[in-house]
């Protein structure tokens, strides 16, 4: 037990750390296509704002995208080479794609900008194999429990992430401009990959077997063969392609709607990081020694789609933001019990198939909708994102509680 709690915790700092430098990026990237107010837009002159908005959605879905091709071949030598090696190289390569991410914003390099987000989705596999990890050495009973710590690690990210990249690009220090967040994350990124050095001992068995370069694809028609795990791979899917229009977008309407910098940006994403947090942490401690996952999880996806579209006719600042908050319960729910539920209907043969066939399929639903999302904006308004994912996380709910 101690050995599993001392790889939870280690597991739990690497991703914080990751989820931290990813989040930094929220407050900042709309700033550089979405807003000609701000001192920080690159977009050339004769480039449209509409063009902005898709080149934004493009930006936002390249990271996902090389995520799907390399998160199951990353999770395969993790199964040959180990677990910790695999992500140690995930971290190298974060800080790699964050440093040029830092030129390519000090160079007003736009194709720098999009190879950083490239490097990092191609190098991007340390939470499958984190994820694989805590199934390796977590009991039945624990699952959930470990499980929602990992999300916590997510929710405390989203408070402190985009806080940061609000706060340390604000310029109210001279030292404070839009690099800082930046390299700062590359430092962060830094120390914990010292720490899983030091502290992460390996859990996987290491099979002796050959890559299967094919793996992005034959891994996803394998995984979708799992017995039992048909319902669930589709409606992790779809909630997260809903999830990926509203992440997306919801920074540039909040510049459009309520003239947000992106210090505000990272408050607003401070504010739900901290319910997603309690949520993730107490809730659903709470809530699941009463009930099993599956009567829980339709309900609370049902609930996160109708708040989202209620976000589109919230009258006022302050009811987007009770309203918001509402969503944000449901949604720290939703999105753990779908993992959790993946993990506890594969057999113990499978634990890494099922998990990288979910991550998988939730790359490829964060890239296509992102892309997506940036061709709506253009075509109609940065809300239109928003409205989709209502509906498309409130049809996922309905339809998952109907083949209950």
């Amino acid at each position: 037990m101690a050995e599993e709690d001392r790889t939870v915790k280690t597991l739990f700092i690497t991703i914080l750390a990751e989820v931290i430098g990813f989040g930094i990026l929220i407050p900042v990237v709309p700033l550089l296509f979405a807003d000609p107010s701000s001192s920080y837009f690159m977009l050339p002159e004769s480039y449209s704002l509409e063009t902005g908005y898709i080149l934004l959605g493009v930006l936002l879905g390249v990271y996902p995208l090389g995520q799907f091709f390399a998160t199951p071949l990353l999770g395969e030598l993790s199964d040959i080479y180990g677990r910790r090696i695999v992500i140690q190289l995930s971290i190298v390569g974060t800080i790699i794609s964050t440093l040029i991410f830092t030129y390519g914003l000090l160079a007003a390099s736009i194709w720098l900008i999009f190879l950083s987000r490239v490097v990092n989705g191609l190098t991007g596999g340390l939470i499958a194999v984190a994820q694989a990890s805590i199934a390796d050495i977590s009991s039945e009973g624990e699952k959930s429990k470990n499980f929602g710590l990992i999300g916590a690690a997510f929710g405390t990210g989203f408070i402190i992430g985009p806080f940061l990249g609000g706060l340390l690009s604000s310029g109210i220090h001279p030292l404070l401009t839009v690099t800082t967040p930046f390299l700062f994350a590359a430092f962060l990124s830094g120390i914990s990959l010292f720490y899983v050095t030091r502290h992460l001992e390996e859990t996987s068995p290491k099979k002796d077997k050959t890559v299967n370069w094919r793996k992005p694809f034959s891994q996803v028609v394998q995984g979708l063969r799992l017995p039992g795990l048909q319902k669930l791979f589709a409606a992790n899917f779809f909630y997260f392609s809903g999830f990926a229009f509203f992440t997306s977008f919801i920074p540039v309407l909040l510049i459009e709607r309520f003239s947000f910098s992106q210090f505000d940006i990272g408050n607003f994403f401070l504010y739900i990081g901290v319910l997603i947090l309690i949520t993730q942490v107490y809730l659903i401690r709470k809530i699941y020694p009463r009930f099993r996952e599956e009567r829980v999880t339709p309900v609370t996806i049902i609930a996160a789609g109708t708040f989202l579209l209620l976000l589109s006719v919230a009258p006022n600042l302050w009811i987007f933001l009770l309203v918001i908050g509402l969503f944000s319960f449901n949604s720290g729910i939703s999105k753990i019990s779908l993992e959790t539920l993946i993990s506890k209907n594969a057999d113990s043969d499978s634990q890494g198939l099922a998990m990288g066939t979910n991550q998988s399929l939730r790359a490829l639903a964060n890239a296509i909708p992102s892309v997506l999302s940036g061709v709506a904006a253009a075509l109609f308004t940065p809300a239109t994102p928003i409205v989709i994912a209502g509906i498309l996380i409130l049809l996922t709910g309905l339809t998952f509680k109907a083949l209950n």
